[in-house]
């Protein structure tokens, strides 16, 4: 790139930032240019740094989450006033944690636009502000700072510990809590009613977000066919999933199944027809003659022969015809999709491998899933819903 082009570039940047009402999208084009966008920028940065540089980067970009788990941790967001701004030594009287450290935390904080310095006081930036007025965006934050980061620290002990285990207690989270091989993620956040609440809250913001929201299973299946049919939202946490396609669908009746079901879990959805139910979905499904029976975000959690358990546990209530339906990932083929697309789904992946032994699959993988578990399931197949990184995996019990 020639130093003109630099220039250039780097005056386009800083013009297009100074106004950022022009980089909404809000037609189908730039939205593929802001896609686009999104894509290059990182390659931009790599390219412009160098490899040595950029594997450096990698190398230490876990340090970067630090302050973000401090914020967490300290509640930070809280102690800052919304409307105001508040010095360090009154931060530290609050938390109990030295006046350095702070400043040290939250300037490292600050560059990743989390907080502003106002004239050496601490102020909320439109970042920070949301973990005090997004309850569901805190809890997402607390799930993963408090759990999958200490996770992700112990994978290469578990597995090098246990090299080819898929038992989800053999893993970094239970190194990690000081009980290896001993319990399960899930088993754990069974024992403490707080943390399922918060559990259920972090599932529905990440439910949210760009290319997950419960929208697209809403427009994406063909529920009106179902007429006055039930569906059992089977794992379906505290039922925001259900409940939005119930409000697009009023007909349809649901029961919201989950083995973390506490009394604070059920949320009040006006206008919706749900009801809710204790289950282990490894146990046999006691909802019989259901229409559909539907797993979100649910089988990447385990491994292939609980897996295959899970949809065994199923045909005893299942009539022909009725339906299972998937929603969840599928692991492309590398360089097939978007990069963001692709990062975000290898570092489920990830998640899945640190937390629970668990894994996203391949097309290929789903079929070869309900094969195992029954010949007598008919797998319909995986379709891509269009803006969602989930796909429709759907078989039908044939009797």
């Amino acid at each position: 790139m020639s130093t003109n082009n630099l220039v250039s570039l780097a005056a386009a940047v800083r013009q297009a930032l100074a106004t950022p009402q022009s980089l909404v999208a809000s037609s189908p084009e730039e939205q593929k240019a802001r896609l686009d966008l999104i894509d290059l920028v990182p390659e931009l940065n790599a390219t412009l740094i160098g490899d040595v540089e950029h594997l450096r980067e990698l190398a230490w970009s876990a340090i970067h989450v630090l302050p973000v788990a401090a914020i967490n941790r300290w509640g930070l967001a809280k102690l800052v006033p919304l409307d105001k701004d508040i010095s360090y030594l009154e931060l530290a009287k609050e938390t109990g944690v030295s006046e350095s450290v702070l400043r040290r935390t939250l300037r490292h904080a600050m560059t990743g636009r989390l907080f502003c310095e106002r004239d050496g006081k601490v102020a909320h930036s439109p970042t920070s502000r949301l973990l005090v007025e997004n309850e569901n965006l805190a809890a997402f934050v607390d799930l993963h700072t408090e759990s999958t980061l200490k996770s992700i620290a112990h994978t290469m002990d578990a597995l090098q510990k246990w090299p080819n285990s898929s038992n989800p207690k053999e893993t970094g989270y239970s190194i990690a809590i000081g009980k290896p091989g001993e319990t399960s993620l899930y088993e754990d956040l069974a024992k403490d009613p707080i943390r399922t609440v918060n559990f259920g809250r972090a599932m529905q913001f990440f439910s949210s977000g760009e290319g997950y929201g419960v929208e697209t299973l809403v427009d994406g299946y063909p529920w009106a066919k179902l007429g006055n049919g039930t569906v059992v939202d089977v794992g379906g946490a505290n039922g925001f999933a259900s409940a939005a396609i119930s409000r697009a669908f009023p007909n349809l009746k649901f029961i919201v199944q989950d083995i973390r079901m506490v009394e604070d879990t059920k949320v009040d959805y006006p206008g919706t027809n749900i009801e809710w139910m204790v289950h282990d979905y490894f146990t046999p499904q006691p909802v019989v003659g259901a229409d559909v029976y539907l797993y979100r975000f649910v089988f990447h959690n385990v491994y292939d022969e609980k897996a295959i358990d899970t949809l065994r546990a199923a045909v005893p209530a299942l009539k022909p015809g009725a339906k299972i339906l998937i929603n969840d990932e599928i692991l492309p083929e590398p360089g097939k999709v978007r990069w963001r697309d692709e990062r975000a789904i290898r570092a489920l992946d990830a998640i899945m491998l640190a937390c629970m032994s668990g894994r996203e699959r391949v097309e290929s993988d789903w079929e070869a899933l309900f094969k195992k578990a029954d010949e007598r399931y008919k797998f319909l197949g995986a379709t891509p819903v269009p803006g969602s990184r989930l796909w429709l995996i759907e078989a039908e019990w044939t009797g």
